[in-house]
């Protein structure tokens, strides 16, 4: 990949909405898109990254040096299995916050799919996730590989994302435009495990173009 890959017109407005103990889902449908965003967002953020590579797409450019992501960790299911991978990760974001990046839907249904009871496994992974992320002020990122039917996101093999109000969804529409849709209720309300408010949600829309 390009180290000069061109950056993304008003990135700032994404980059203001990446906030401590968020969680956020990014829709594509080009996989060298993704790519290119996680690695610009990844460029903007100080935080360490955890890198939860299921697809191993990004490894790959990782290991090629086409990828170049300062204080990354990657864990790929090639070198270990969910149980063990998410330990750690947990065990890293008690203590001190990080980009958590979790690549991608597709690629956990696909781990599991010797599973009969897979969607309700990739429900309790991705439910674990966003919690821990909430109590250490960390952020996540969860892609998946989608298209929208109607109001649905529906993923090839035909299950539907079940989505929370409470995360923001990034649709890379092409490689020329990306949509950020947050629906947040401007009563919802997140707290810590002292009662202290951490998250206050409103209401918003906003339209990023590629130049």
């Amino acid at each position: 990949m390009d180290k000069n890959h061109t950056t993304f017109d008003n990135f700032q407005l994404l980059e203001e909405h990446l906030v401590p103990s968020s969680s956020n889902l990014l829709f594509y449908e080009n996989a060298f898109s993704k790519i290119q965003l996680i690695q610009e967002i990844t460029s903007k953020q100080d935080l360490p990254v955890l890198y939860i590579d299921l697809d191993l797409l990004f490894s790959g450019y990782v290991k090629s040096e086409l990828v170049t992501i300062p204080n990354l960790t990657l864990f790929t299911t090639l070198e270990s299995k969910m149980n063990e991978i998410l330990p750690k990760i947990f065990s890293k974001i008690s203590k001190e916050p990080h980009l958590v990046i979790f690549d991608s839907i597709n690629g956990l249904y696909n781990t599991l799919s010797n599973d009969a009871d897979s969607g309700r496994m990739v429900n309790s992974i991705l439910m674990l996730l966003t919690r821990n992320v909430i109590f250490s002020n960390s952020i996540l990122i969860i892609s998946v590989l989608a298209t929208k039917k109607e109001n649905d996101w529906v993923l090839p093999n035909g299950r539907q994302i079940l989505e929370n109000e409470n995360m923001k969804k990034f649709v890379i529409s092409d490689r020329s435009k990306i949509i950020l849709e947050n629906w947040f209720l401007s009563n919802s309300v997140i707290k810590n495990s002292n009662g202290v408010i951490i998250r206050n949600f409103e209401a918003n829309y906003i339209k990023l173009k590629l130049p």
